[in-house]
């Protein structure tokens, strides 16, 4: 059950568009090369001289199976295929010209959990590095083939895809704040039983007896991070938590199940109050039952948030005149 998901209006679910194939795991091929180096004639090449990145094709046919190659290797965790990645990327039906889709023309990256996308992602990606660059070329039956192709983006149930992507960050599905913050409260003070240490996944439950919030959101930093201080409106977070009703009827807990959440501030939900908190800290939110009105109504709930990682907004796109 999605409590949180519901209680919040929330998503859970990472907004990749990409079904996945059946298609059984295979190490790709890989090749490594500087990044003002032509790649092999088979793979396309890095066009970033104009506004954003785009691919160059080859006048030879797209290669038979699924290729990496690494322009630039990343200093970050090792990538498994169960992680959440944070990725600018562009993707490109091979041969063409123009985008079926561009982070860069967006203007922010986009977090994506590699078990839910295509499986030339999953595959291509597992064993790479956070802080990479790269180049992915997809054949069909890794990428749109299995599910008749994206008409909606214009590719083919038979056509090869390829992508320039740049791994911003990584997120395991069972990862936790920072195992350095520094403690900021008095775990017997607060209202709710904690068990998992920092940098480890938690469970919570509201101690017996303990006054249900009302009003506002009570907000404690458990422990303070290492990292930035969480920007404002339009930040997206990456977070993991454990969250239960006040009466303990119902509970939900991220780690190892559903794996990262990201969530954007200024939508109105308490996860804007995590703004300026430092990435890695722990946070304790006690949020007061609502009595409906637009939305449903909702009992008091605690949660207990690791904050893992941010991105900033995008700048506001000029006018011009």
């Amino acid at each position: 059950m999605r409590v949180l998901a519901s209680v919040t209006a929330l998503a859970l679910a990472f907004g990749a568009a990409a079904c996945s194939s059946e298609s059984d795991p295979q190490a790709p091929e890989e090749t490594t090369t500087s990044a003002n180096q032509t790649p092999g004639t088979q793979m396309p090449t890095l066009d970033d001289s104009g506004e954003n990145p785009i691919l160059s094709f080859p006048d030879s046919n797209a290669p038979a199976g699924l290729k990496v190659e690494v322009l630039e290797k990343g200093e970050g965790r090792e990538i498994v295929a169960t992680d959440t990645v944070v990725a600018h990327y562009v993707g490109q039906v091979w041969g063409s010209e123009e985008p079926f889709d561009s982070s860069f023309s967006r203007g922010a990256p986009a977090a994506f959990s590699l078990s839910k996308v295509v499986q030339g992602w999953t595959q291509g990606l597992a064993g790479q590095t956070a802080g990479s660059k790269l180049i992915l070329s997809i054949p069909s039956d890794l990428g749109y083939g299995p599910s008749g192709g994206n008409e909606a983006a214009g590719i083919g149930e038979t056509d090869t895809i390829a992508f320039y992507i740049e791994l911003v960050d990584a997120y395991g599905v069972d990862q936790a704040g920072d195992a350095n913050a520094t403690m900021q409260a008095d775990l017997a003070d607060l209202p709710v039983e904690i068990e998992g240490a920092l940098g480890e996944p938690v469970t919570v439950t509201v101690k017996e007896g303990a006054e249900a919030p009302t009003g506002e959101p009570v907000v404690t930093v458990i422990a303070r991070g290492n990292g930035e201080p969480v920007g404002g409106e339009g930040t997206t977070i990456y977070d993991q938590y454990a969250m239960s009703f006040w009466d303990n009827s119902a509970s939900e807990v991220t780690y190892g199940t559903y794996g990262p959440q990201s969530q954007t501030l200024g939508a109105g939900s308490f996860f804007d109050s995590l703004a300026g908190i430092p990435v890695g800290s722990r946070v304790l939110v006690e949020v007061p039952a609502s009595e409906g009105g637009e939305d449903a109504a909702a009992p008091a709930y605690a949660v207990v948030i690791d904050i893992l990682g941010q991105i900033e907004a995008a700048p506001a796109a000029s006018s011009g005149n």
